[in-house]
Parts: structure tokens; sequence; C-alpha cells
């Protein structure tokens, strides 16, 4: 690589101007000021961040680690970003850099030629800092105010298309937007001995850990624009009457819903003088009568012209994911429902599928099954999705805009066995001095009390979703908004967890009817349908390691100094066989990453895109990183 016939003592890119902005400029986001500008700045870095470690682990653009700090110049160290498979003697044309708070997972050798720079293996967001900047052809530091800037840059490297890159560009903008709003318009601060579930379910503040998209609420036509003031926690849902020719239903659908007719009000816009109850205004023995997201209605009615919207609405507050939904007429039976959503957020379209309403009441069935051979009993509970509904189109794209889940309420099922429950992902929020809410809530205020902590965590949370995989092929999407911490109601003290949303799961069917002695049925093409033990593993390992553990042990401050990650193998080791391949199949070196831009770009949302990054589970501490084996080298 490069010109040079010999490794150069220091390699430095930078102008002195762009020198002085990382030496002076604070890298921390908990440092920028409590104030409109403020929140505005940090949101978008917010999304910056995840935007630049998902470029740089997808491969889109290549990283490097440039070190300042071991050449005697004083220098900050940096990231630099580069097209990915560029020479040397071409960056000084075309690169962008940020400032670092924390070195990544690096190669154990400089790059070539060079004894300063180090291809990045892995790169977190929280490795990044605040400043961050486009240099010019004229060495000048233009500061990164748009995440539009990157993928702009990224795209002319890349020649991808305007189109591709315009939609990813308007989900990004969405995220700052919103992510804006929600510094700005905090949800009150729960504590884990007085506060409900829904209450920690609308605690989050920045979304997925890793997902640019964390924020995005980009609406679908033809519904109208999702603006970041738009109430999603608390609704009224509304009703649609819908001919039973058109629908599928599974189990007890309209008698599980028979509490949310009764409490239906008769919307306020209608006239006063007619019938107060919902079903009078149907023939029961010809339609169906289904509950539907506001911000939804538009698109139902523009694809199914049999469907009739109903003056009633009733409320209900919105869980983490927006489209799930807790009405208050359903509260004292114990269940939430799921409706599709024509809105953009994260990863993909919110709507629900038939392969999701078909698989939920037979996963459901099949509860007593999946936890048979659990070698603690009570360490997983499930919330079951006992009815389902959805429009029966042959097009699937269509028929997802018109579906609703019952679903069990954790709460309802925790509450009898005195413990509360909390959503995973809200014990990683930070606070705006930057304490998560685990360190605050737990009061571990020190390394001992913290390692405590995650060995309770981590071992109660292999206890709730090992057995599954390793006795049945069964693995569920155990990520942080899926997995519920149940606490001791008293004491605070972790009692295990429970997992809601069967849409996801990964089953291996001939591993679980061998050790069951059943099949879960599918509809054909059905993502959870696992056609090798792997994608099982794979699915485990994501969920689990790279979206639960890894936030965890970064909010304990157990990554960087070195103490999490022998706990989490230690945890690990005792419950998988040194011979069981889910063993050597998470011991790998590298790991899949799921690759959030690719997907968009390729518009996919279903079938997943990895590249291979190094796998977290062997990291040491910051000065360590991993140990790469040769065949990582750069040559």
């Amino acid at each position: 690589m490069g010109v040079e016939t010999q490794p150069q003592p220091h390699v430095s890119l930078l102008s002195s101007e762009l020198h002085a902005l990382l030496e002076s400029s604070s890298c921390s986001p908990y440092q920028i000021p409590c104030t409109a500008e403020g929140y505005a700045k940090r949101a978008l870095f917010a999304t910056t961040s995840r935007l630049f470690a998902c470029l740089v682990n997808e491969q889109i653009v290549d990283g490097y680690f440039v070190d300042c700090n071991g050449s005697g110049s004083g220098a900050t160290s940096y990231l630099l970003i580069v097209p990915h498979a560029s020479q040397l003697q071409s960056w000084k044309a075309r690169f962008m850099a940020t400032q670092l708070r924390h070195r990544p997972v690096v190669a154990a050798k400089p790059a070539a030629r060079t004894s300063n720079i180090y291809a990045i293996r892995l790169l977190d967001p929280e490795d990044i800092g605040v400043g961050q900047w486009i240099i010019q052809a004229d060495a000048a530091a233009v500061p990164i105010t748009d995440p539009g800037q990157i993928m702009d840059q990224v795209s002319s490297w890349n020649a991808y298309k305007d189109t591709a890159v315009a939609a990813i560009c308007q989900e990004l903008r969405s995220s700052v937007a919103n992510q804006t709003y929600a510094y700005m318009h905090p949800h009150p601060r729960p504590n884990i001995m007085h506060s409900t579930a829904i209450e920690w379910e609308q605690s989050i503040i920045e979304g997925h850990a890793t997902h640019p998209m964390h924020r995005s609420r980009h609406a679908e036509p033809p519904l109208e624009p999702v603006s970041p003031d738009t109430e999603l926690y608390q609704l009224n849902l509304g009703f649609v009457a819908i001919p039973r020719s058109e629908m599928c239903t599974e189990g007890m659908f309209e008698k599980l819903l028979e509490p949310l007719y009764r409490q239906a009000d008769i919307a306020t816009y209608t006239a006063s003088n007619v019938s107060q109850y919902i079903l009078d205004h149907v023939d029961r023995s010809l339609e169906l009568v289904l509950p539907v997201h506001p911000v939804h209605v538009p698109a139902i009615l523009e694809l199914f012209k049999s469907a009739r919207l109903l003056p009633f609405t009733v409320s209900a507050a919105a869980q983490a994911s927006i489209r799930t939904v807790c009405p208050k007429a359903l509260e004292s039976l114990g269940y939430d429902i799921k409706l599709p959503l024509g809105v953009k957020i994260s990863s993909a379209l919110r709507t629900i599928s038939p392969w999701s309403t078909f698989i939920g009441p037979r996963i459901t069935q099949a509860i007593p099954k999946i936890l048979q051979g659990a070698p603690i009993e009570g360490a997983l509970l499930i919330a079951g999705e006992p009815a389902s509904a959805v429009s029966n189109n042959p097009d699937f794209d269509i028929a997802k805009y018109l579906s609703c889940i019952i679903r069990e309420n954790p709460e309802h099922i925790c509450r009898p066995r005195g413990e509360r429950v909390i959503v995973a992902a809200a014990l990683t929020n930070y606070s705006a001095s930057g304490i998560s809410t685990v360190v605050e809530q737990w009061g571990l205020q020190t390394v001992s009390q913290r390692r405590g902590f995650l060995k309770d965590y981590v071992d109660k949370l292999f206890d709730a979703f090992l057995p599954p995989i390793l006795n049945h092929g069964f693995a569920f999407e155990a990520h942080p908004q899926n997995s519920l911490l149940r606490i001791d109601a008293k004491t605070g003290a972790i009692k295990g967890f429970i997992v809601r949303d069967f849409g996801g799961v990964k089953v291996h069917r001939k591993t679980f009817q061998q050790s069951t002695g059943v099949d879960i049925n599918m509809l054909p093409d059905a993502c959870t349908d696992a056609h090798t033990m792997y994608e099982v593993y794979n699915l485990a390992y994501h969920t689990l390691i790279q979206c639960q553990i890894h936030r965890l042990v970064r909010a304990l401050d157990l990554h960087y100094q070195g103490n999490g990650w022998a706990i989490v193998r230690e945890s690990f080791e005792q419950r998988v066989p040194s011979d069981h391949p889910l063993r050597s199949a998470w011991y790998q070196d590298t790991f899949d990453l799921k690759c959030f831009i690719i997907m968009k770009l390729d518009g996919l949302y279903r079938d997943y895109i990895y590249r291979k990054v190094a796998n977290v589970l062997f990291y040491k501490n910051e000065n360590e990183g991993i140990d790469f084996p040769s065949s990582l080298e750069l040559p």
C-alpha cells in the first residue's frame, strides 16, 4: 500500500487547523450544554456516531485509528475514514476524520509503511467523539452538521444510486429531529421500586444503540408525515369494520377483544344521538371489527376499499416499539395488542406480516415444550400470543397493512409472582451527565458492585435463553426490547426474564420435533424457519451478545477497563459444554454483524446481510483490544 519505501515513524494527514480542533474541543457528548442548541448538537452526534460505526463495520468504507499519543507530538488520536480499499497516497485528497473517546478494536500491527495507523476491526458508537469533519482537497476541515454530508461523501466514493442515498438521508435526518425532541421532552426517569412496566417502556431516550435510524419516524404515503411532536405514546385507537371473507383469524380473536369493544367511546366528531355500542354498527355475521393505530388509518382506507372506519375510539399507551399498545380496557385481563404501522422505525416498516400472525398462536401452544427440560424452573417466562387477525390478500406486502396480534401482558403475568418487570433496553439509558440507568437505580458505585450485578444478570439471562437453544434448537429474538427483566418487587433483586414477540424467532424444526415430539407449523418462506442450527446460534449471538450484553457491559463501565467480558465468558462456559456446537459457533475469532446500511441500500428487511467483525466476547481492555489471528492482519 502506498508509495513509501520504508515505514514512516509518524504519519499525520491533518492540517494544523484540525489538529488544534482535536486538541481543544471536548469529545464527550455529555459535556454539551443542556440547551436547545446543545440538544440538537447531541442528537446529531447520536446519529452520526452510529452511522460512522456502521459504515466501517459493514466495510462500506475503511476506518483507521491514527495513534498520535505515542508519537511525542502531543496531538490527540483520531479516527480516519477513507474509501474502501484505497491507497495511502490518495488519502490526503479525500477523507473524513472524527475525534475519539476511546481506542476502537484495531489490528495488532500498523498498516503497511506506517507506524501509527491501525486498521479498525470493530468500531462502536461509544468509541467516537463529538468532533467530526470532512477534509476537502485544500485540507480545509468542514464540520459535519448534517448526516447527509456523510452519506453524500460515501456515495461519491462508491457510486450509489441517488434515490437509495436520498431515502437513507431522509431517515437519518428524521432520527436527528426526533432525537432532539426526545432530549428536550424526556419522560420522567423511572424507579425500580415504584415504576410500572409502561413507564419503563416510555423512558427509553435514544432507542437502538447502534442503528443510525435509531429514532427515525418516517411515515410512508398515504400516511401523513410524523413530526417529532406527534403523540405516539398516549393514543386513542380507532376501529374499522372489514368483511369477514377478507380476513384470516387465529384463536379466540373476537372473544378476547370483547372488553375493548365494550369500552370503546363514541368519537367526539360523531353526532351524539347514534348508538353508543360499537358492535351495533356492524353486521357481525358478515363483518369483523379490528382496532387500528390512529396514524395508520389512511393506509388501511387506501389499500382496503371495503374497510369502514367506525366512529369509536379507545385509549391506550404505547410500549417502546410504538406499534404494540396497552389498552386500558384490556388491562384487567392482561392483554396487549400489536398493530401495523406504516412508519419506518429504525430498520423496517412496522407493519405485521401474515407470517407473524400465523406463527404467534402456534408458538403459544408450544410454550410448555419450549420450556421443557430447562434446568432452572421459572428462569424464563414467555408472553404468549393467543390470537391474531390478518388480511387474506395473497400479496403479503398488502396484507401486512391490515392485521392485529393479541399478546399477553408481561406485567400481568409477573405481578402475582411478586415481581416487577423492566424492559431491558431501559437499563442502558444515560442521563444528561452520562450516568447509566442501571448504575443509578441499583446504586452500583464500585467496580465490585458492578461486576456482581453483571454476573447475576448474565447468569440469569443465560439460564433463561440458552436451554431452549441447547435442548430444542429454538432461539428467541431476545434483544433488549423483547427481553424484560423480572425483579423482586420488594428488594429489586433479579429473579429472571420474560420474553415477548415471536415474529423474529429461529426454530430448527427437525431438532425441535426430535426433542419435543411436536412440530411448529409455519407458512412457506417464513424467516423463522431455520434451515441450519447455525442460524439459531447466529440469532442468539446477535440478540444476546451484540445487542443486549454488549450494551450492558458498557453501561456498567466494565468494557474498556477489561472486567466485563471475562465474566460473560465464564458464565457461558459453565452452561455450554466445550464440545457443544454452540460453543464453537460463538467462539469464532470473528462473527456476523447485521449490515443496517447495506440492507437499506438494497431495500431489505426480511433478508439479512452480514459482515464479519471481531468477536467482542474476546475483548480484553482498551489497550489490548482483541488478539487477532494472522489471517486478519494487513499485509
